[in-house]
């Protein structure tokens, strides 16, 4: 069997483009070496001179010389991100979000990926659960850095049992092993009451101190939990009071840490603040907001973009009356408050904000990421819209216009008889406007 892979796409004006190659050609070995997966790929293309031996689309094989710049891209994309197969999740986790679904949706919501290469290129938290010590060795001389792991316990009994996986015991000796080979870690911890909370919570982050600086940041995180739970271990969500625990005894560790070393270490999840009713903590508390993923510094983020707003000059009054909807969950209800306060002071415009609960999911999801088509088709039917109606653009599904559900955003739009429009930012709703006060206006 021929080794090698077929190349999908040639980015417009790459390395590899100049160089003649195309979408169909390829791929055997490079400077004469056969590469194994994506990670072999980088490697060995990262030098200034590089050799492709390529079979073109007609058969033709032929070798061909590049000269780019040192860490440059060829420019070349495969079928699989991996090239080879995935490496699929072999835990039961009792917390698994992906099994807590209901059936009938995309094929990809249930996949389980568990695989270190993605996690180094997509920031995919990883297990390493399925990670030997030649894959370790690996990881450690290709210098696959950073990694995002999910530790959730240094104790061995306790993750196997939240895991459900006889290997899941020795996280502390892969980390360890990891650390001192020079790769940098990003960790998580999904709390779960009765399981890895209190006294073996705090083992953990002590025990994960000793290898900062080499792991950068830990995030707790409140298990989330939906109604789709059917013939799943026994778990409840953290109560108010608890989180209130959580946020009193982590913000005073975090400050003995910002003292020993310049950063917190461990950063708490935004749902622990506003299930404890304290308040976020600043801008700088966060440093590069490496966490976001893990739902760490969101709501900070969107503060930030409200201040940004507030130095821009006001929006002059608009030519005729005009009302638009903003859109969000329960989680940021009380951030999506502030910035609608905001809108209010710009003469002639009636802001209505819309606070969704997650129907769909159930439980205790409240994230406005996971809010779906028929959360907003149930919850924003007759009610009062205006004109446009403002949607985060983390409902949809990346690069598509496709909701969880697989409803379409044109479909909603029908539906509710108004334009639904996704936003990354605050600035595109004042481009918006603008564009308003400037069709009127001429």
């Amino acid at each position: 069997m021929q080794r090698g892979f077929t190349i999908s796409r040639v980015k417009k004006d790459s390395p590899a483009a100049k160089a003649g190659i195309k979408a169909g050609d390829f791929l055997v070995k490079i400077n004469d070496s056969y590469f194994h997966d994506i990670l072999d790929y980088y490697y060995l293309c990262s030098g200034q001179r590089v050799i492709l031996s390529v079979y073109t689309k007609k058969g033709h094989f032929t070798e061909i010389e590049i000269r780019k710049n040192y860490d440059q891209k060829l420019g070349l994309e495969f079928c699989s991100p991996t090239f080879g197969p995935m490496r699929c999740c072999q835990n039961h986790c009792v917390f698994c979000f992906i099994d807590q679904q209901p059936p009938g949706m995309r094929l990809s919501l249930y996949e389980k990926d568990d695989d270190y290469r993605l996690s180094f290129f997509h920031g995919n938290y990883i297990t390493l659960t399925n990670t030997g010590d030649l894959d370790l060795k690996r990881i450690i001389r290709r210098g696959i850095s950073p990694l995002y792991v999910s530790i959730h316990c240094t104790d061995p009994a306790i993750r196997r049992k939240m895991m459900g996986n006889g290997a899941a015991g020795d996280i502390w000796g892969q980390l360890k092993k990891l650390v001192r080979g020079g790769v940098e870690i990003h960790g998580q911890v999904v709390v779960c009451p009765g399981l890895n909370d209190g006294t073996v919570l705090k083992k953990t982050v002590e025990d994960l101190s000793l290898l900062c600086p080499g792991l950068k940041t830990v995030a707790l995180v409140p298990v989330g939990l939906t109604r789709y739970r059917q013939k799943l271990a026994p778990l409840r969500s953290i109560s108010p009071g608890e989180a209130c625990s959580i946020v009193e005894e982590y913000t005073a560790m975090q400050e003995r840490f910002q003292e020993q070393w310049g950063t917190p270490f461990i950063y708490l999840a935004d749902e622990l603040y506003l299930l404890s009713g304290r308040p976020l903590p600043p801008h700088e508390h966060y440093g590069m907001y490496q966490q976001l993923e893990n739902g760490v510094g969101l709501g900070r983020l969107f503060l930030n973009e409200v201040e940004e707003w507030k130095k821009h000059s006001i929006l002059p009054p608009l030519p005729r009356k005009m009302e638009i909807s903003l859109v969000t969950g329960q989680s940021g209800g009380s951030f999506l408050k502030i910035f609608r306060g905001e809108l209010e002071k710009i003469g002639g415009l009636k802001t209505y904000l819309h606070i969704l609960p997650n129907v769909f999911w159930g439980g205790n999801v409240t994230v406005t990421g996971l809010l779906t088509g028929s959360d907003l088709l149930l919850g924003l039917r007759r009610k009062k819209l205006g004109e446009v109606v403002f949607i985060p653009a983390v409902m949809l599904k990346e690069g598509t216009r496709l909701f969880l559900d697989n409803i379409h955003l044109e479909f909603l739009s029908t539906r509710l008889k108004v334009p639904l429009v996704p936003v990354t930012g605050l600035e595109e709703i004042r481009n918006h406007l603008v564009k308003k006060v400037l069709t009127v206006a001429g």
